[in-house]
């Protein structure tokens, strides 16, 4: 047998993609199989194609308001036709053809189902192979709830692709992707109505940025229901019925369509992992170690189907580091410790690191730095008034242990803060590094003295 081994690659997703690669770099025989087009959800279903309709929607935004600025658009108008051109244009010139870049490093694609047959034994279509390592990267699938008439509703995935743009769409979760659809829509003339069971959206950013994601929404006229359930769903496509209860009680709201943006959960139906011996958890989670390693030794998995951080950056590296656990032969443990994350939603909001209520679960003593929109010219200048930027900083030595920005470039400004989270970086030392004048990226050196 040539090589190292053999690996097969469930997904081709970010994940089994940087897996593949990197194992074939390293004198591995790699299979890649995929049941769907061959690529993964972000760029088919999740980031690229919503980041293209969140342009969209920006440019929507930044016309409305140009006479602000002495430049006149009259009549803006939207042409969704045009918008889900460009979305296809921005997907497809971005992915390229990914089959094809797998090859060319000499990796096997094979478009068809995988399942376990055995421990060791995986059953590729009609053929049976036994290959010396298995990685899972299947990613995850929308979790939809188990409410009357929820056939009825339709997933974020669904979302990206409507005929015509809704005139009414209500939209059920108050996470990452519920916020990003209803800033798109909203943007787009859409009245858009959110359902969210918690008693804020976007729960699990610190509050201050997801307070302002809310005033911004209300501001483009979503109506957002926190403490409210879905309780049922009537009518037909296109004129529904949407029964809630909550706080305010019982409430039903008429609309076009119903999408379902409530969390996802990994995408392992028909895998055969039983026969694995690939163990769930009572959610229905891979039961993994810190090392990415399933209940089956010759089993690994990473991406979404952990479970974990669900974010492409997080599955490349997942995905880098199982391949460098199985080619060394000694396992490693990804560090998510400094990845970024952001919310595109209006405005962007990125954190990376711990927050102040995160440092305190910790028992770190802490204490927050910030900056405004009235301290940093280019937020004056482009009259975001809801610009901010905040570090947590260590009480005991300085370090700067995390951040959160909110703002039009909040994606790119966290990348600095995120660089002085790894590399554990005190504010003092943050202060040294002087930035742009005017930007928004000298926020973080102003939040730092």
């Amino acid at each position: 047998m040539d090589g190292k081994g053999k690996v097969v690659v469930i997904g081709s997703g970010a994940a089994g993609r940087a897996a593949a690669r990197a194992l074939a770099a390293d004198g591995w025989q790699v299979a890649v199989v995929e049941r769907d087009r061959v690529g993964g959800t972000c760029l088919w279903r999740g980031c690229i194609p919503k980041k293209a309709l969140y342009v969209a929607a920006r440019a929507a935004r930044e016309a409305r308001r140009a006479a602000q600025f002495g430049v006149l658009c009259r009549d803006v108008g939207i042409d969704w036709q045009q918008a889900l051109a460009w979305k296809w244009h921005a997907q497809e010139t971005f992915a390229g053809d990914q089959k094809a870049l797998l090859e060319a490093r000499g990796i096997v694609v094979v478009q068809k189902d995988a399942r376990f047959v055995s421990a060791d034994e995986v059953e590729i279509g009609s053929e049976r192979v036994r290959p010396d390592h298995v990685v899972l990267a299947v990613g995850s699938v929308p979790v939809m709830p188990a409410v009357p008439g929820i056939d009825l509703a339709e997933d974020s995935d669904a979302a990206l692709h409507f005929l015509e743009l809704p005139r009414t769409l209500v939209i059920v979760g108050g996470g990452f992707i519920a916020a990003e659809l209803a800033g798109i829509f909203g943007s787009l003339g859409t009245q858009v109505t959110v359902v969210e069971r918690g008693r804020r959206i976007l729960a699990m950013l610190d509050e201050e940025l997801g307070d302002i994601a809310h005033r911004r929404l209300e501001d483009l006229g979503v109506e957002i229901l926190t403490g409210s359930t879905l309780e049922a769903i009537l009518g037909r496509q296109g004129a529904l019925g949407v029964q809630i209860s909550g706080d305010a009680g019982a409430r039903a709201i008429e609309c076009e369509h119903v999408v379902v943006a409530a969390g996802r959960r990994p995408s392992v139906d028909g895998l055969g992992l039983e026969a694995a011996d690939v163990a769930l958890d009572d959610r229905g989670h891979l039961i993994v170690d810190p090392y990415l390693r399933t209940t089956n030794p010759k089993v690994w998995a990473c991406g979404d189907v952990t479970g974990g951080m669900m974010q492409t950056p997080v599955a490349n590296m997942e995905g880098a580091t199982v391949a460098r656990s199985i080619d060394s032969g000694t396992p490693v443990a990804p560090d998510c410790r400094a990845v970024p994350v952001t919310c595109f939603t209006t405005p962007q909001l990125a954190t990376v690191g711990l927050t102040l209520d995160q440092a305190a679960g910790r028992g770190i003593p802490a204490h927050v730095t910030r900056i405004c929109a009235d301290s940093i010219g280019a937020a004056v200048v482009d009259d975001e008034r809801d610009f901010l930027a905040k570090l947590v900083i260590a009480d005991e030595d300085g370090r700067v242990l995390g951040a959160q920005v909110a703002g039009p470039t909040a994606s790119d400004v966290i990348y600095a803060a995120a660089v002085a989270v790894d590399a554990h970086l005190t504010a003092d030392r943050l202060q040294r590094v002087i930035g742009v004048h005017p930007s928004y990226a000298e926020s973080l050196y102003y939040a730092a003295w």
